[in-house]
């Protein structure tokens, strides 16, 4: 055995033990940080719910539109026989025309919302581990420290809540 480690203080000794950690300590220690703009990106979900209430709105509307798209090619026919029907059919044209626009233009403004989705998912597998790992470190730290060691369920040491 390394004389060096015979010779530190036991504190000393164990810190050393726990040295290899320090590099994962400080990274987890960043994710605080990140925390808070995450809980500000949570209130930007708000604002789902009027663009859900709106999205229903427009189903009615296109479903009320359903009958028109059958009465505008029976317009398109008069209005090849009839040149005075081609000004409103180009009107029923350009109204449908413009809500496919709008929509699409819509459902373009959503994309950073389904990427931020994509990246919140990876994010999700990619810290699936903690949980289980905290749960594991409690679990080991009652082994040095007995029930003591921690206080309903959270470490007296770092205010660090047990997994669940």
């Amino acid at each position: 055995m390394d004389q060096s480690f015979i010779s530190l203080q036991p504190d000393q000794a164990v810190a050393k033990v726990f040295d290899p950690m320090k590099s994962a300590q400080d990274t987890l220690a960043r994710l605080a940080k990140v925390l808070e703009p995450m809980g500000q990106l949570a209130q930007l979900a708000n604002v789902f719910e009027p663009i859900r209430t709106f999205q229903e709105e427009l189903a009615d509307v296109a479903a009320a539109f359903e009958p028109i798209k059958g009465f505008q090619s029976h317009l398109e026919n008069l209005a090849n026989r009839f040149e005075p029907m081609r000004a409103f059919q180009t009107q029923l044209e350009r109204v449908a025309e413009a809500f496919h626009e709008q929509l699409v233009q819509l459902a373009s403004a959503m994309e950073p919302a389904t990427a931020f989705q994509d990246q919140l998912q990876h994010l999700i597998k990619a810290f699936e581990p903690a949980k289980a790992l905290q749960r594991r470190f409690v679990e080991l730290s009652r082994a040095f420290g007995g029930e003591s060691a921690s206080v309903n369920g959270t470490s007296a040491h770092n205010g660090v809540a047990a997994a669940d």
